[in-house]
């Protein structure tokens, strides 16, 4: 009892002292703690992040034997083609002949958009195809109906909860009609809780696969366009089933491509697609890698200056340590008292970081567009930054501990004891260190930007701006020569045209390709667009070869077009006149167009063909001339209920569209400059720190200096050189660093900045004019004080 006493007596003491401290020494303690509670916001935001990018899909029960079929296609140039798509009977087959399978399910979504219906709400959805089967591999909770049976019949459908309010409001869905196209007839029989943001699933409607049976889409092995998920035995081999189906398609004559399992959990980190659910995927996973690391070198930095400010105020406590020595207390006690004060400092910050995450999570959120929480779910990150506190403040105190308890107590009275030596030299490298970092992160943020900026300037290969689209439904296409007609009376409207496909969202690829002198077992795959006379014209495309399509021209209803990259793939020289078909339908190559993006810059630009099949276009494309848009979307909109009065008028913008493709990229450099800018920040506190340690050690020199007349200009030069030569140091060492890590990123587009010279300045001067800034600011106050007083106090 006797000992749990001294030791709560001492701990009271510890508290005290570090209380007294912390009052004592406001600057450095303020400083201190400041920083590191800044740079625990910044990396539990950055961990809660990346906690969510990793979580995708894993939230279902049984998420660890869920699978997907994926593809690879080696085409006939050396290139690859890569897709989630598949054939439709294929999963069915796995399921029967390949052990370890113990369900499936596929899921197509709806090409394009058509109008779903309740009473007087109409309104365009994406409606997506699924076998009954899904919610047996996908168990998504249900908040009514019965998932076994909600999508056994053919004219069921199935809603996520607030698609659902939106046509029923607060009645009860379940058993009500909802009509598609204002023709079909389909009876709510279950509705979803909203899907989280952690899926790779998009979807609101979903309807029975077995409709295109029906519509005879989903028999055929030679439509690629369906997505195979399955759910695996407990025990199943994953890699070898893998590699059974990898066999099986290659000696299958109807299956020309590479077949492999993917986890579904892999989807949203490790998908790089050419054709995926919703059009092509990008690779998250190098996002998390590059936010793991400024995480990591974000709480480096803080660290960094903990440590350093920890050691310089150390220096100070050489006298009270000498006396405490001297009346009896042993090299534990100081050890003790020394580690005790550390680690109190890191934990105030640790709850200081805490509170404030809580206050800054919902902002943080509407800049992501997540929905991170704190819950029990992210326990094990609170608790391991608690544990990283600790282990700070260990850190930090263990080296003025050592030393300050290892020295003669009577070297310290005498004043001839003098830790700064090797004290300086630590901190000097922390210093280079730290800004280093900061200067890799600023330069990290200027290369995002400028990539930003790089997909929102460059030249497509046509005209993205202008130009509106709108689902093509209902009666219009029985009125398409009527309503272009009027359309381009207006002096407001340059042109106006269909397409199967929109240039930022392009699912539609084909094979069935044959050419003049086309190897007869030839795999080839292009896309493809079905698209109305005037396409080329309208969308602002570059015949680069040949003609393109024109009504005074009816052959070419049965000719094609080709891009430069199509021309490329298949090998055709002198292109224009020669035979080419698609499923044997036989046509004229007339014109190639000059290549033009019709998919994110993440990709290269793919071959593509086109033709006039006004039965497959979805879209109509109206390009404006300019000046008063609102004028003439108005005229577009009576147009449209003229001819159109039972569909709603629904339009978008190319360009919002395209924009909306960089989303990740604009909110990384959101982010970026964020957590860039409190890098600075923490790396100035400290060195705003460490000059006024240094200041204070030399007033007496400042003193004497300026008794025998040195200027401020003098003493601001003597106090500021040695950290602007810390600072060119860490410029001359973060550069090629820098460099690597961001080529390396900038390698995973298709397309992608240049890293010029002034990439490399900017960050160097932008730290060193912010660093002088701090120093400067410190250094004056110093050198403006009056040398008597100082000399007086010593």
């Amino acid at each position: 009892m006797q000992q749990l006493k001294i030791s709560r007596a001492m701990l009271t003491n510890y508290l005290k002292i570090a209380w007294r401290n912390l009052r004592k020494n406001k600057v450095f303690s303020l400083v201190n703690i400041a920083g590191l509670t800044l740079s625990m916001i910044c990396s539990m935001l950055i961990f809660l992040w990346i906690m969510d990018e990793r979580s995708y899909d894993d939230f279902l029960p049984g998420a660890d034997r869920a699978y997907r079929l994926v593809q690879h296609q080696d085409l006939e140039n050396g290139s690859y083609f890569k897709s989630s798509a598949s054939p439709a009977p294929m999963p069915a087959y796995l399921k029967e002949n390949f052990s370890g399978i113990e369900e499936f399910t596929r899921v197509r979504p709806d090409g394009s958009k058509h109008m779903f219906s309740y009473e007087e709400v109409k309104l365009y959805e994406n409606a997506t195809y699924v076998d009954s089967t899904f919610f047996s591999v996908f168990p998504f909770p249900m908040v009514a109906g019965n998932a076994a049976t909600a999508l056994n019949e053919p004219n069921s459908v199935v809603l996520t909860k607030t698609t659902a309010e939106k046509y029923f409001g607060k009645e009860d869905p379940v058993g009500k009609t909802l009509l598609y196209d204002g023709r079909e007839a389909y009876k709510v029989t279950g509705v979803l809780a909203d899907l989280p943001s952690n899926t790779h699933f998009k979807f609101n409607i979903l309807l029975p696969f077995r409709n295109l049976y029906i519509k005879n889409w989903g028999m055929d092995w030679g439509n690629n366009f369906y997505y195979g998920y399955f759910r695996l035995a407990p025990n199943a081999d994953v890699a070898g089933l893998s590699a059974r189906i990898g066999e099986y398609a290659k000696k299958n004559d109807d299956i020309a491509d590479i077949f492999f399992l993917q986890a579904v959990k892999d989807i949203h980190l490790h998908s790089a697609l050419d054709i995926d659910l919703y059009g092509s995927s990008t690779e998250r996973a190098p996002y998390v890698r590059v936010f793991w690391i400024v995480g990591i070198l974000i709480v480096f930095i803080a660290c960094i200056n903990f440590m350093n400010l920890s050691t310089a105020r150390s220096e100070k406590r050489a006298k009270e340590i000498g006396l405490r020595k001297t009346i009896g207390a042993n090299r534990g006690s100081i050890v003790g008292q020394l580690l005790m004060e550390s680690v109190l400092f890191a934990l105030l910050a640790y709850v200081l970081a805490l509170c404030a995450l809580y206050l800054i999570l919902p902002s943080f959120n509407r800049v992501v567009d997540k929905q991170l929480v704190l819950g029990p779910q992210q326990w094990p990150i609170l608790l391991a930054f608690l544990g990283g506190a600790v282990a700070i403040g260990l850190l930090a105190g263990s080296y003025p501990a050592l030393v300050l308890s290892s020295f003669q107590p009577i070297r310290v009275l005498k004043g001839t004891f003098n830790p700064a030596k090797g004290g300086a030299y630590f901190r000097r490298t922390l210093v280079v260190v730290q800004f280093a970092v900061t200067v890799i992160l600023i330069l990290g943020t200027l290369v995002v930007y400028q990539q930003f900026r790089y997909f929102m300037n460059k030249n497509l290969g046509y005209a993205k701006d202008q130009l509106v689209y709108m689902p093509r439904q209902g009666d219009i296409s029985k009125h398409a020569n009527a309503f272009r007609q009027e359309l381009m009376q207006h002096p407001g409207i340059a042109g106006v045209t269909t397409s199967s496909d929109i240039p930022t969202y392009t699912v539609h690829n084909w094979g069935g390709m044959s050419w003049e002198g086309a190897p007869k077992d030839n795999n080839v795959q292009l896309y493809c667009y079905t698209t109305g006379f005037d396409f080329v014209e309208t969308m602002g495309f570059t015949v680069k070869e040949g003609r393109s399509f024109s009504v005074q021209h009816p052959a070419d209803s049965f000719n094609y077009m080709l891009n430069e990259a199509a021309v490329k793939l298949i090998g055709l020289k002198d292109p224009v006149g020669k035979q080419f078909s698609v499923w044997d339908n036989k046509g004229t190559i007339i014109g190639v167009l000059k290549d033009f993006n019709f998919k994110s810059l993440h990709q290269r630009i793919e071959p593509l063909v086109i033709r006039i099949n006004p039965n497959w276009d979805n879209y109509y494309f109206v390009r404006l001339k300019g000046g008063d848009t609102e004028a003439s979307l108005k005229l577009i909109e009576r147009t449209w209920n003229k001819y159109n009065p039972g569909y709603p008028f629904a339009y978008h913008f190319v360009n919002n569209d395209y924009a909306n493709l960089y989303e990740s990229e604009k909110r990384m450099g959101v982010i970026f400059n964020w957590f860039s800018a409190f890098a600075l920040f923490i790396a100035c506190l400290g060195l705003f720190g460490l000059v006024s340690f240094l200041a204070e050690k030399k007033s007496r020199e400042i003193g004497i200096r300026k008794v025998h007349g040195a200027s401020v200009a003098n003493i601001l030069l003597l106090l500021s050189s040695e950290y602007m030569r810390l600072l060119l140091l860490a410029f001359c060492i973060s550069l090629p660093l820098g460099s690597y890590l961001l080529r390396n990123w900038l390698s995973g587009f298709a397309f992608h900045v240049g890293m010029t010279w002034w990439l490399y300045v900017l960050p160097g001067a932008a730290v060193m004019l912010v660093a002088l800034l701090t120093v400067s600011g410190q250094v004056l106050k110093a050198a403006r004080q009056n040398p008597v007083k100082s000399l007086k106090a010593d």
